[in-house]
């Protein structure tokens, strides 16, 4: 096997402590009582000049002192003395360092400038660093237990498939023990704090490449290099690694606070959602959501669609997995008339299209349960089942009746994600989990679980577009009025409505003659990027008297309210009707680069905010996806009897917009076309503006 580029940090032959301590209850002292209690196979070298043993190991007052090679160094210090102890680390050949010790980026001015040597004498020596100010890690499967987490108190953990990346070691620590009581069982755990090397993104990248891992969790507090989060996502994809993801920093506020803690820019909230949609990430909006979906994803299949069958002894358990469904975008498909004859001659007191009741007429004989379920899966496709079984894990008798019955059923659908809602103790729960078969106390927390792992499961059945060669987009001189930045754009494929510069009323008349009636009149300014709030923008003229009469009195408006303002004169353009207002824009993200958005336009941007945004390029095909994911997709398809746009034209004009924004991002900041008229007959740019990095407008 090729080493990993982390193996020194994961998997060491070897560990030094650093500021080890005979107490197991401080920092020093509980990564050499964890290593203990977890039987690790490797050397432990306990470094403390004061004490010649430490914990029942031999110490050493020195790091050089060690008689042998040592791969990985935790160093647990007073800030001061870490950087000598790093500089050690380097002259003993350590491959690898966990930095405990705080007070370094996070701490201000002089803490960053300290932290930053620290990264140098890494590099120097090609060191992998973690932290500082971390938590450590553990690889269960390994038995290594590189950490002074306190969670590991009270929650050892079991070995397992979930993977966890965390900045912060706190939040980590806590979802970890959330997670230890719902039975999860842990590959690895990792927090690497302050990220001075090591950072989130490369640790996902590991976690996908390992082979005990199956499912990973990812902890983001901020992103100070968006392709590298894009690479580990991609390897994590590749690899059909499910990635459920919690992302702080949403509100204003809370971006603030991400940003002080961790030195890292937090990017715009609503482009990190997109970068983890694209790749294929579950976004859980709280503690108890990435709990749930780890678990299920680490126990069932992922589903590959959203159609659940529900069958449910409780008539009114049955309604309440019904509204949880539907408030989660869920298909309730119903069973067959087949199916519900056959059940019926099963159970004639049994209900329901789907749900299913099976009603309590089978307490005589449960086993009754288990055909029932076969008929409704026997009915049509679906893709998850949820089985709701009550109390019957707590008798005995009942037990007895289905158990049998029931794992045969799951082993004939054993691609199919099984989730039991029952109350049951931890034997009987880790006896159906060993089945395949999910275990949840509350049908809505089911539901919530199964929608997520849908999702999930449909983003892994997408097959991500391959980027494909093509000639690059420049854009070149002047794009600083609307008209010089259509003529850039219009070279470049975008397609606009005819249109002509004039710089008198007579020229306007003219123009308009030419164009054909309707006609709209804006206002030519470099210095006027929101001509509407200008006075500059006169929609449905109708004749060449209205024309020459609306360009002096759009003269003199605009002079009274930006009297300063460059005036070149106006633009005569063909008022094309009858078709729906997009907006397609983009911008360049501070981590992630440039982003393209595309959704309601015209006077509805703001008041809707019904957009979907991607990185750029995207393709024609994935630009249909992000359309597809708006409100006004449903519009443009055609709705209650209008015709369908021409989404092909609009879509394309979407990639090439993409395309442009992607080549030119070192000098435009940001296109903006909006409206984009979406037209039977193709798709034509009403507006545009080019902004220009360092260019106010």
């Amino acid at each position: 096997m090729v080493a990993h580029p982390l193996d020194s940090l994961f998997r060491p032959r070897s560990v030094a402590v650093i500021g080890a301590s005979s107490d197991p209850n401080k920092i020093g002292g509980r990564p050499i009582a964890f290593l203990k209690r977890a039987g690790y196979a490797g050397a432990i070298y306990p470094v403390n000049p004061s004490a010649t043993s430490v914990q029942e190991l031999t110490a050493y007052p020195a790091l050089a002192a060690i008689p042998a090679d040592v791969e990985q160094a935790i160093i647990v210090l007073p800030g001061k003395a870490v950087l000598g102890a790093l500089q050690a680390c380097a002259s003993k050949g350590v491959r690898a360092v966990q930095i405990f010790s705080a007070g370094f980026g996070e701490g201000g001015a002089a803490g960053q400038r300290e932290q930053a040597q620290l990264r140098e004498i890494a590099d120097a020596y090609d060191m992998r660093l973690l932290g500082p100010n971390s938590l450590g890690l553990f690889n269960a499967g390994d038995h290594f237990f590189g950490t002074f987490a306190t969670a590991l108190d009270g929650a050892w953990p079991r070995s397992g498939a979930v993977g966890v990346a965390t900045q912060s070691g706190a939040f980590g620590s806590y979802f970890f023990g959330l997670a230890q009581a719902r039975g999860l069982g842990f590959s690895h755990f990792v927090a690497t704090g302050n990220e001075c090397d090591v950072d989130v993104a490369e640790c996902v990248e590991f976690l996908a490449a390992d082979a005990a891992t199956q499912v990973i969790v990812m902890a983001l507090e901020g992103c100070k290099d968006g392709a590298k989060l894009i690479r580990a996502l991609a390897a994590a994809r590749a690899a059909a690694k499910p990635v459920i993801a919690m992302k702080v920093g949403v509100s204003q506020a809370g971006a603030q606070a991400a940003a002080t803690h961790t030195g890292s820019l937090s990017g715009e909230d609503r482009v990190f959602d997109a970068v983890l949609r694209q790749y294929g990430v579950y976004r859980a909006s709280s503690l108890e959501a990435i709990v749930d979906v780890a678990y299920l994803a680490s126990v069932t299949p992922l589903p590959r669609g959203q159609r659940l069958a529900v069958i449910t002894t409780s008539g009114g358990i049955g309604v309440l997995a019904a509204d949880a469904a539907e408030a989660r975008g869920l298909d309730l498909a119903p069973v067959t008339t087949e199916a519900q004859a056959a059940i019926s001659a099963l159970v004639p007191l049994a209900g329901g299209v789907n749900p299913v009741d099976t009603s309590a007429a089978i307490i005589g004989d449960l086993s009754l349960y288990s055909r029932i379920t076969e008929c409704v899966l026997a009915s049509r496709p679906y893709d998850s089942v949820l089985c709701y079984l009550a109390h019957i894990g707590r008798n005995p008798t009942h037990w007895s009746q289905l158990r049998e019955s029931l794992y045969a059923l799951r082993q004939r659908h054993a691609g199919l994600p099984f989730v039991a809602v029952l109350l049951a103790d931890a034997s009987l729960t880790a006896e159906l989990e060993k089945q395949g078969i999910a275990v949840f106390a509350d049908p809505t927390r089911a539901v919530n679980a199964i929608a997520a792992c849908s999702a999930l499961g449909r983003r892994a059945a997408t097959t991500p577009s391959t980027p494909t060669q093509r000639a690059a987009q420049i854009l070149d001189g002047d794009v600083s009025t609307e008209a010089a930045a259509k003529q850039s754009l219009a070279r470049l494929g975008i397609s606009f409505a005819p249109e002509q510069r004039a710089a008198s009323a007579v020229d306007a008349r003219q123009a308009a003659l030419v164009l054909g009636f309707p006609v709209v009149m804006k206002i030519l300014s470099p210095d006027i990027a929101h001509k509407t709030e200008a006075g500059g923008v006169t929609l449905g003229l109708m004749d060449a008297v209205q024309v020459e009469a609306e360009f002096d009195a759009m003269m003199a408006r605009v002079r009274q309210r930006m009297p300063t303002a460059r005036i070149e004169g106006v633009i005569i353009a063909r008022q094309l009707n009858a078709g729906i207002e997009v907006l397609v824009g983009t911008h360049v993200d501070p981590v992630f680069g440039a982003v393209v958005t595309a959704g309601a336009g015209g006077v509805l941007t703001e008041l809707l905010g019904d957009v979907s945004l991607r990185l750029a390029p995207v393709s024609a095909a994935e630009a249909r996806q992000m359309l597809d994911a708006t409100r006004i997709g449903r519009l443009l398809q055609g709705y209650r009897g209008a015709p369908p746009a021409d989404l092909d034209a609009l879509t394309a004009l979407i990639a090439r917009v993409s395309e442009i924004a992607a080549d030119n991002c070192e000098r435009v900041a940001g296109i903006d076309l909006n409206p984009v008229l979406a037209r039977p007959d193709g798709a034509y740019a009403l507006d545009a503006l080019i902004a220009l990095k360092g260019v106010s407008t």
